[in-house]
């Protein structure tokens, strides 16, 4: 210990490590690049919420419950989480926008930091299979490469079925659409399974950037149910809190 102390140590004088965000010097032993300050400004996913959608709820006090909107029509997964909320404005929504849109991969430590939070990895080690929400090859070409793909590497040793699922049809942005019933209508049957037989029977997990209504994870639950998967989760680095 006292070797991988001083080893840190060391690293810190003749090289430190600067916070993704503010630029700020990060002790050696923090597990991200991230400093106290920024990472003291995130609100982790925590109970109580919605053991079915993982939605918060604005009272924090009290246990799990079904929120409404599950009570009246359960999703298509069994259960999705998130590790921090989604913030415009702060570290996590930052994060999420330099790797999507900025091309900033050195976010992706620190959100694979955040995807290794207890309750994201203990679906990671239920899964059967793991998954990443497809892009279009169109989009794909446009981009350079898939977030979610890059994100469900989080999980090593865990082989990632990259073409495991597939959208079949181009869609606009869901960031363009209001409304949850314009993105419900927007991902219709955009998804695929190619082969059938490989989520057959098997406990699926689903990576994504971001949960917002969970019109696309949806989806792509409904798609990999109509193929046979046993069942489906859902786990996003951030998740959208209306309350």
């Amino acid at each position: 210990m006292w070797i991988r102390r001083l080893a840190f140590a060391a690293l810190d004088f003749f090289l430190p490590r600067l916070c993704v965000f503010c630029h700020e010097a990060v002790a050696g032993e923090a597990p991200a690049a991230v400093c106290f300050k920024c990472e003291s400004r995130l609100q982790w996913i925590r109970s109580p919420l919605c053991p079915s959608c993982g939605r918060l709820f604005p009272v924090r006090e009290g246990s799990d419950h079904l929120c409404g909107s599950c009570q009246k029509e359960p999703p298509p997964f069994v259960r999705a989480r998130a590790a921090v909320v989604y913030e415009e404005e702060g570290p996590s929504g930052s994060a999420i926008k330099s790797l999507k849109y900025g091309r900033r991969l050195d976010m992706l430590p620190v959100m694979h930091h955040w995807l290794n939070s207890a309750p994201c990895r203990e679906l990671a080690e239920e899964a059967d299979l793991i998954a990443p929400v497809p892009l279009h090859p169109r989009r794909l070409q446009q981009r350079g490469f898939n977030q979610a793909l890059l994100l469900a590497q989080a999980y090593t040793p865990a082989i990632v079925a990259r073409e495991l699922l597939v959208r079949v049809r181009y869609t606009p942005p869901q960031t363009t659409l209001k409304s949850p019933r314009e993105r419900q209508e927007n991902v219709k049957g955009a998804f695929g399974v190619p082969r059938p037989e490989l989520v057959r029977g098997k406990r699926v997990l689903l990576v994504d950037d971001v949960y917002t209504t969970g019109a696309t994870v949806k989806e792509c639950a409904r798609a990999l149910r109509r193929a046979g998967a046993r069942e489906v989760s859902i786990i996003t680095v951030a998740r959208v809190s209306f309350e």
